[in-house]
């Protein structure tokens, strides 16, 4: 049986955009998937585990 392929999903990168993932990584210092994850548990006020 054959799968079917999904349409995938293009995102367009707006001015906008960039200006906000460029914010984000200069508040948050970016470097890792990890500090992605810390980053946006603290913008949505997520309890850390630690």
């Amino acid at each position: 049986m054959e799968r079917e392929n999904k349409p995938v999903h293009k995102v367009q990168m707006t001015k906008g955009k960039g200006n906000i993932i460029q914010m984000f990584q200069r508040e948050y210092d970016i470097e890792s998937a990890q500090d992605i994850q810390d980053a946006l548990k603290d913008l949505l006020g997520v309890p850390s585990r630690k």
